[in-house]
């Protein structure tokens, strides 16, 4: 999705170039900003911060930049690589209101309670541990940041009956990050297992539903609370991961796909959106609670 920004409220829009799979690092950057008409400058070309690390291109936005809502506002990226100059175009909106995330694993497991012993895990024997990691350097191969938002319990041996959140994995190294720090440090005799958080999935159930209300129009005037999305995110979120574990037409995977596939649509479907197309600051009339399902198709 693309980025959004409140009325009135300041931010920061951000930008990342790649080839190959990699990020590239400008030696420097610019961007002007153009308002949603998609013609007339906001911003005449000005500097941009870039991260010398990760070659993120980052601007600061004021409050004079979101002062109008609208879709589309257009920022124009000029960056420097290995001496040639690069042109980027990103558009982002200015918005009444910014969903966030309102649904973590616990949520998904206290839906379907077998989803918990479906998740992705493994097993092993540490080969050390420190106050805020453990290690594994024989079994712990997977790409960098593979654990990351899952759990560790320590099974048996040093550190029995503890469980972290994971921070971060390291392939290179075999180590996993924790938070907390560990009460009882583990070390090489200590037996884990790990279990990989649906994140990933919850994430891309959040922006397909953020783009299904980015359709029904006029999205820079819609009020919605997080909470309001929670169970249609839920429901969603279990459809996707019910899909990836199916094997075969109706078996349980499948069935269950189907059975949260519906109950998605239905909880979608009866959500009841507020807009502010007025910009009067309140909801009247025809603003008021318009069923998802029957709102017009129309574009600010």
């Amino acid at each position: 999705m693309k980025q959004q920004f409140l009325k009135d409220i300041a931010g920061t829009i951000r930008l990342t170039v790649y080839e190959k799979n990699r990020a590239q690092v400008p030696s420097s950057a610019f961007v002007t900003l153009y308002k949603s008409d998609g013609s007339s400058v906001l911003e005449a070309e000005a500097s941009a911060t870039v991260n010398s690390t990760t070659g993120e291109m980052t601007y600061n936005l004021t409050a004079t930049h979101t002062a109008t809502l609208g879709l589309n506002y257009k920022a124009v990226w000029r960056f420097i690589i290995s001496g040639n100059t690069y042109y980027e175009t990103q558009l982002f909106d200015v918005v009444r209101s910014i969903l966030s995330i309102p649904v973590t694993d616990e949520d998904l497991f206290n839906e379907l309670q077998t989803l918990r012993n479906a998740n992705y895990q493994a097993t092993g024997t540490a080969t050390a541990g420190a106050a805020g990691s453990i290690t594994d350097t024989r079994a712990r191969k997977e790409a960098d940041d593979h654990w990351k938002g899952g759990s560790v319990e320590i099974l048996s041996g040093t550190g029995v009956g503890q469980t972290r959140d994971i921070t971060g994995s390291t392939q290179s190294s075999g180590a996993i990050t924790v938070s907390p720090d560990w009460v009882t440090t583990p070390d090489n005799t200590s037996v884990y297992r790990v279990v990989r958080s649906f994140t990933s999935v919850i994430r891309q159930s959040f922006e397909k539903i953020e783009q299904r209300l980015y359709d029904k129009g006029k999205r820079d005037s819609l009020i919605l609370e997080s909470s309001q999305i929670r169970v249609p995110l839920i429901y969603l979120a279990i459809q996707n991961i019910a899909k990836d574990l199916r094997q075969e037409k109706d078996d349980k995977w499948d069935l269950i796909h189907m059975e949260y596939r519906d109950l998605f649509e239905s909880a979608f479907t009866t959500l009841r959106l507020d807009y502010d197309e007025d910009e009067s600051g309140g909801v009247q009339g025809e603003e008021k609670q318009q069923n998802v399902s029957s709102f017009r198709i129309e574009r600010s």
